[in-house]
């Protein structure tokens, strides 16, 4: 008999690991879980949210510093050159 019922895993994953799991798909180490219940992907996929902004504004954060830090290198070998 065929069941009309998604087939849906059950999730094994402690809430404690989402964390970790959020942090590995953030960075492309795992994919999305495609076949986990909405209320366990929810809260995952805002981790993930919460992951990627943290690294894309430190990206940005870095990309600055190091445009600050390369003006100033300038500045001194014109000043001192």
């Amino acid at each position: 008999m065929v069941s009309d019922k998604p087939n849906i895993v059950q999730v094994n994953l402690p809430e404690e690991r989402l964390p970790d799991l959020a942090e590995m798909i953030a960075t492309g180490e795992a994919p999305v879980p495609n076949d986990w219940p909405p209320d366990v992907l929810s809260p995952l996929l805002d981790l993930v949210h919460v992951a990627r902004h943290r690294r894309l504004v430190h990206f940005i954060a870095c990309a600055i510093a190091s445009d600050i830090d390369r003006e100033k290198r300038s500045s001194k070998e014109t000043n001192y050159g």
